[in-house]
């Protein structure tokens, strides 16, 4: 029992003296050594915990949350290998979401946490993917920024044409708004038509494609009604909602699944200066 007692020491002042002048904290270091530890699976589980708390008193909603750092050091430090966070029925900025995902890609993220707001000391990209139904879109579209959106167009095409407000509606994996207007110079009364469109992503940004609209509705013509649909854009602002901070951000898909729609991407964190 000495003999591996002595050992033991030996062998721990071998690593001492073979890690001096070492970073114990680069990226090499950490991805490229066997580190052992009897702290780390300790450290994971208080980061992961801290998190679910912080999330839960945010949002109100128990995420799921995956961890995974190199020692116990670096994550107090603020380094971390993997994080991955799950939600359902998450509300963000008043607007419900049916469910968000996010990880990280980046295999090295370094964070200082110790700061308000916390500062990125690595580049650091998250993969995204989020679920929107008919309430979060029709909740984003009530929103005072996107009433700014309305006037702006409201300004170029008045006093022809007035909209007066735009809604959504999904039925059957086809996405419609209902764009509520009036005629001033016609009659007082207002009026509304619906859109069926389905979009695409193009440069990173939402458009609308294939789009259809009633005969009824008279000389409105697709391509019209199509650019008016983008200019509103009511997607691309239902997303732009969800990141306040409006970090380097790329859209790469969208569909409607079981009658949501489903956006996923990538979202790409600069290191500070």
């Amino acid at each position: 029992m000495k003999k591996v007692y002595t050992f033991l020491i030996i062998l721990m002042l071998s690593i001492n003296y073979s890690l001096a002048g070492v970073d114990r904290y680069s990226q090499e270091y950490l991805q490229n050594k066997n580190h052992f530890t009897l702290t780390k699976s300790i450290a994971e589980w208080t980061v992961k915990k801290t998190i679910k708390k912080a999330l839960k008193k945010e949002t109100g909603i128990d995420f799921d949350v995956k961890f995974e750092g190199y020692t116990a050091s670096s994550i107090k430090k603020g380094i971390f290998k993997y994080l991955e966070l799950t939600g359902e029925n998450v509300q963000v900025d008043n607007i419900d979401i049916p469910y968000i995902h996010l990880q990280t890609i980046t295999d090295y993220n370094y964070i200082d946490y110790t700061q308000n707001p916390m500062v990125f000391l690595s580049d650091m990209t998250y993969s995204y993917d989020i679920l929107l139904s008919d309430d979060s879109i029709n909740q984003a579209l009530k929103d005072s920024d996107y009433l700014k959106v309305i006037s702006k167009v409201n300004k170029i095409a008045s006093p022809l044409f007035v909209i007066k407000g735009v809604r959504s509606k999904i039925v059957d994996n086809k996405l419609y708004f209902i764009i509520d207007y009036n005629l001033p110079i016609a009659t007082s009364k207002d009026k509304a038509f619906v859109v069926q469109s389905d979009f695409e992503v193009v440069n990173s940004k939402i458009k609308a494609k294939n789009v259809k609209i009633s005969s009824s509705y008279g000389n409105l013509g697709l391509n019209k009604v199509a650019n008016l649909v983008n200019y509103l854009n009511p997607l691309e602002f239902t997303l732009g909602m969800l990141d306040e901070k409006k970090h380097n951000g790329k859209v790469e898909n969208i569909k409607i699944v079981d009658n949501k729609v489903k956006i996923d991407g990538k979202i790409y964190l600069k290191k500070a200066d």
